[in-house]
């Protein structure tokens, strides 16, 4: 039988990187004032647009200090390899985040990762303020400023095998879309709540051994 091409859908914060860079960097500027604004999104009193609008309103910092705070977190233990595997099978990889792009693109330049096809909100620093903008958010499910599970349908193409890997709450559309879906932390609660299968892992290592054992193989 002829295998499937695979293509990969990737959460970003916590996922790629070894902690949510969104958190830290709203948590640290915000100085905690966002708690309140993330319960509700969690709880879905709110829309992650809602939330993310209002956490952008709590910011009193630079694009400059945002960038510094970004650069001192860390990638996921084998996230680099896994790119260059992908990218040795021609498997593409797209990442897919309800954060904003900024931080996304200075983090994923700095580890030598900038080629990745990123989808995610938009960040506007005008006057010294940060104000989001969504542009994926008239095709998604109405709740996500970027829905994952949208992009995950929008970008695959019939007969290919899609593989979704995230850790959170904002990766909860993408569930039971994916073909395949690697969960951990707060999202196999959420797979377990939908009754979707899922694969664990702790680090792309892990997701590295189970494409060479079993989607890799000749």
């Amino acid at each position: 039988m002829e295998k499937r091409p695979i293509r990969v859908f990737c959460d970003f914060d916590g996922t790629i990187s070894a902690q949510d860079v969104g958190a830290t960097v709203f948590n640290h500027f915000a100085t905690n004032r966002n708690r309140g604004t993330v319960l509700q999104w969690i709880d879905r009193k709110i829309d992650s647009r809602e939330c993310l609008i209002r956490e952008c309103a709590y910011i009193d910092a630079s694009r400059a200090e945002i960038e510094a705070e970004v650069a001192r977190i860390g990638l996921m233990k084998g996230f680099d390899k896994f790119v260059a595997l992908m990218d040795q099978h021609g498997i593409p990889i797209h990442v897919v985040s309800d954060g904003l792009d900024f931080y996304i693109a200075a983090f994923l330049e700095r580890h030598g990762l900038g080629h990745l096809e990123v989808y995610s909100n938009h960040a506007h620093f005008i006057n010294g303020s940060l104000y989001p903008s969504f542009p994926y958010f008239i095709a998604g499910c109405g709740l996500c400023g970027t829905c994952k599970g949208e992009r995950v349908k929008s970008l695959s193409s019939e007969g290919e095998l899609t593989v979704y890997i995230g850790d959170g709450f904002s990766d909860r559309c993408a569930v039971g879309v994916a073909d395949l879906l690697f969960a951990r932390d707060d999202l196999v609660g959420l797979a377990r709540e939908k009754g979707v299968d899922w694969i664990d892992y702790e680090d792309f290592y892990d997701v590295i051994k189970y494409f060479g054992s079993n989607l890799l193989r000749e």
